[in-house]
């Protein structure tokens, strides 16, 4: 048998048994954490995902994107791709956050504005938390402040085209490949299949934010305060970022971490939403650039 398909078994089979055990020792833990989540999924995440899920849709499908990006254009370049998109794609990262940025490259490489390639050299520049979340959640409800909110958008947004731009180069350029022809007017998606699209995105990435939280809740239930806020910053971003505002004077930078290492949820998220030829390697490699970029941008 395959060993990464035995590593992959056995992951699977530990979290089948932690998530079973989870549930019997700690029922009303379990039942709170999940109704926060709804919460959070009807609330906050509600209007910063699901509206831009559509809003990504519609300007890579009408063409918009390249026009309305072109502000973002010299810092697609900077990163190594010259497609005239990439601002697009760009723009709506920094506006909707990871999911909707998710979305506009994977339009974009379905209707040829980019190619497998150069949408795979931009996650790394992109998918981040969005503006709402960082500044209005973390900064001023979490960290009481809303000043440190843009602080950390802005190390956030800028660490992450400062790593693609760093990474495109250590793999000697030649992101900025061939783009496909672009899509003819009458294989556009209809209205109809954009809204039903997202809201069947949207649903799924509730169902990773709703099992992330769980888990990351039964690590602070079960290990001491100090070292709660680690495994919960590792595995859902919301979660990370609420165990790391309660730390003390190292709040703010363990929120930075926390936003820059985005947490397993948001990886398979953005998995999700991308088909399979554009590539998740970039963005992992990234990581460990990003996150002292960040942490040193921020302070």
């Amino acid at each position: 048998m395959n060993r990464r398909l035995k590593i992959r078994r056995a992951a699977f089979l530990v979290l089948a048994l932690a998530t079973a055990v989870l549930v019997f020792a700690a029922p009303g833990l379990c039942a709170d954490t999940l109704r926060q989540g709804l919460q959070l999924c009807g609330g906050p995440l509600l209007v910063s995902l699901f509206p831009f899920l559509i809003v990504s849709a519609l300007l890579m499908q009408s063409g918009a994107g390249e026009r309305l990006g072109v502000l973002f254009r010299p810092a697609a370049r900077l990163i190594g791709i010259r497609a005239k998109s990439a601002g697009g794609v760009l723009l709506i990262g920094a506006l909707g956050g990871f999911a909707p940025a998710a979305s506009a490259a994977a339009q974009a490489v379905q209707t040829g504005q980019l190619s497998a390639k150069q949408a795979s050299a931009l996650l790394p520049a992109c998918i981040c938390s969005g503006p709402s979340f960082v500044i209005l959640t973390v900064g001023e409800q979490m960290l009481g402040s809303r000043a440190l909110g843009v602080r950390l958008f802005a190390s956030q947004l800028l660490a992450g085209y400062l790593s693609a731009a760093l990474l495109c180069r250590m793999q000697g350029g030649g992101a900025d490949g061939k783009t496909l022809p672009q899509a003819a007017p009458d294989l556009l998606q209809p209205l109809d299949a954009i809204i039903a699209q997202a809201a069947v995105t949207y649903l799924k990435l509730c169902g990773f934010v709703l099992y992330f939280r769980l888990l990351a809740a039964g690590c602070g239930h079960f290990l001491p305060g100090g070292f709660a806020a680690l495994p919960a910053m590792l595995l859902e971003v919301c979660s990370g970022c609420d165990y790391a505002s309660r730390t003390g004077f190292w709040a703010s930078s363990l929120c930075c971490a926390a936003l820059s290492l985005q947490g397993a949820s948001v990886l398979l998220q953005v998995r999700t939403i991308c088909p399979a030829e554009i590539s998740l390697r970039p963005l992992l490699a990234a990581r460990a650039v990003h996150l002292p970029l960040s942490v040193a941008l921020f302070w």
